[in-house]
C-alpha cells in the first residue's frame, strides 16, 4: 500500500527505497544484528547478497507494474509468483505433490493472460502487444526466484535468530540505493514518512517469513501468504484508491485466489 501511495504522490523512487532500507538497517542494528547468528556463514552471505540485489530489482519492477496495471493486479501477480517457489519446494526439496497442488499450479499459470489492464492484442506483424503486463510478468519471475532463496536458506542453513542474515540482505540493498538519496532535491517529508512505513513493514515481514518457513512446508506457506495479501490488497485498492479494472481482471483475481487455495489444500 505504501508503494501505491509513493507512486500516486510521485515520490522520488530511488530516495524512497534508500529511506526504506536505512530504516531496515537501523531497526536491525537496534536488535543486535551485528552479533547475531549467520555472519560467519559463506552460504548465508551468498544468499543474503543475492536476495538484497533481487529485493531492489523486485521493488523497482513492482513500482513499474503499479504504474502500468494498478495495485490489485500488480500485487496479485507478485503473490501468484508463489507458484514458482512452491514448485521448487515440491521438485527440489521433495515435498509431497497432491492433485490439488497440480491443479492450482496449472490454474495459476493459465490465468496470467487475463491480468493486463488491456487485453493482449496482435499487431500487423503478428507480434503480441503485451503493454503493461510485461512489468507484471517480470515481477512474477523475479519475485518468485527471490522467495525461493528463503526456502533454500530454511533447508540448508536454518536460523534460530535471523537478524544477522536479514542485515546482510538489507545492507546489500542499502548499498545499492543509498547513493540515490543524494541525487536531486533532498527527500521531502512524504518520502521520509512513507519510506519509514515501508521499511518498518519490510523488515518485520522478512523476519516473520523466515520463521514461517522454519515451521511450515513451502508448499503450504507460500500460497497461504499469497492468498492473504491478494485478498486484502485487492479490497484496499478498490475501496481506497477507486481502481477500475476490466471484467477479465475480475476473472483473473478470482482464478488466482482459487489457484492459491488449491495449492494450500495440498
Amino acid at each position: 500500500m505504501s508503494m501505491k501511495v509513493a507512486n500516486i504522490r510521485g515520490l522520488n523512487f530511488g530516495q524512497f527505497l534508500a529511506v526504506n532500507y536505512s530504516v531496515c538497517i537501523l531497526w536491525l542494528l537496534s536488535r543486535g544484528a551485528l552479533h547475531a547468528q549467520g555472519l560467519d556463514s559463506p552460504l548465508l552471505w551468498c544468499l543474503g547478497l543475492f536476495i538484497g540485489v533481487m529485493y531492489v530489482l523486485s521493488l523497482w519492477l513492482f513500482d513499474r507494474s503499479i504504474a502500468a496495471t494498478g495495485l490489485a493486479l500488480s500485487t496479485t501477480l507478485m503473490r501468484l509468483s508463489s507458484t514458482l517457489p512452491t514448485l521448487g519446494s515440491l521438485l527440489i526439496f521433495g515435498e509431497q505433490l497432491s492433485g490439488f497442488q497440480v491443479a492450482g499450479i496449472l490454474l495459476a499459470f493459465s490465468c496470467l493472460p487475463l491480468a493486463g489492464k488491456e487485453p493482449l492484442r496482435f499487431d500487423g506483424t503478428g507480434k503480441k502487444m503485451l503493454k503493461g503486463i510485461i512489468w507484471g510478468l517480470l515481477l512474477f519471475l523475479v519475485y518468485g526466484l527471490t522467495d525461493f532463496m528463503f526456502k533454500v536458506q530454511a533447508e540448508l542453513s536454518p536460523l534460530a535468530n535471523p537478524n544477522g542474515f536479514i542485515a546482510i540482505i538489507f545492507g546489500t540493498a542499502l548499498c545499492i540505493t543509498f547513493p540515490l538519496l543524494f541525487k536531486g532535491k533532498r527527500p521531502g517529508r512524504d518520502c521520509i514518512f512513507w519510506g519509514c512505513i515501508l521499511g518498518s513493514t519490510n523488515v518485520l515481514a522478512t523476519h516473520f517469513w523466515i520463521f514461517t518457513l522454519a515451521h511450515l512446508p513451502g508448499s503450504i506457506a507460500y500460497p497461504s501468504l499469497g492468498l492473504g495479501v491478494i485478498s486484502v490488497t485487492t479490497f484496499a485498492s478498490l475501496l481506497f484508491f477507486r481502481e477500475t479494472i476490466r471484467p477479465a481482471n475480475y476473472v483473473f483475481l478470482i482464478l488466482s485466489a482459487a489457484a492459491v487455495c488449491l495449492i494450500n489444500l495440498g
